[in-house]
């Protein structure tokens, strides 16, 4: 499977089963829901990770998507 955010390719995952985002970005190696692997793909411009207002990195949801 593959993970884009806004078309953008961030990643390939091989498995024999489906995944959440949630499960899919760990699997890449950033728990979305940890402020620190939030501010590591910020730091690396991978794409969907962001600063918002109130100076937390976040991961945008809804901008995700998988390829089977």
């Amino acid at each position: 499977m593959t993970i884009k955010v806004n078309g953008i390719e961030i990643g390939t995952i091989t498995t024999n089963r489906s995944l959440t985002i949630e499960e899919a970005m760990y699997s890449l190696g950033y728990d979305i829901n940890d402020q620190d692997d939030c501010r590591k793909g910020y730091e690396k411009e991978v794409e969907g990770f962001y600063l918002d207002d109130c100076g937390n990195y976040c991961f945008d949801y809804e901008a995700a998507e998988m390829e089977y």
